[in-house]
């Protein structure tokens, strides 16, 4: 069953609602569905260190073109239109750009259906 479609341009980005689970601080931002991110939900710095109360220990690290990227974890609540995900991560690059990516492990949690390129539609999990 379809819980929520967003129109799209040229690039899937949709809105995404994040909270911290310890003291409920949320903030809003948009981010672009990545399928060459493996990680969860990868937010700026700025915005992280707004909703990390529940920052786990170890740090995580990708290979990219650009060398080497490690980022800080925590875990967080997410909203994308009528889907929320109590058990889920943001992830934050300790040096890098303001960028928020929609990761593998993050996609894997939700079921996405592009409808002929005009839309990014969200199904019940």
């Amino acid at each position: 069953m379809v819980l929520d479609c967003f129109r799209i341009d040229d690039k899937p980005i949709l809105p995404i609602k994040v909270t911290d689970p310890y003291n409920r601080n949320s903030v809003e931002i948009e981010a672009l569905i990545d399928t060459g991110f493996s990680g969860y939900l990868l937010i700026p710095p700025s915005v992280y260190n707004k909703i990390n109360s529940i920052e786990l220990e170890n740090q995580r690290a990708y290979a990219t073109l650009n060398g080497i990227v490690k980022t800080r974890v925590a875990k967080a609540i997410i909203k994308i239109g009528k889907i929320e995900l109590l058990d889920a991560f943001v992830e934050s690059p300790i040096m890098g750009r303001e960028i928020s990516l929609i990761g593998r492990e993050l996609q894997k949690m939700l079921r996405i259906e592009f409808r002929k390129g005009k839309e990014v539609c969200l199904e019940d999990p």
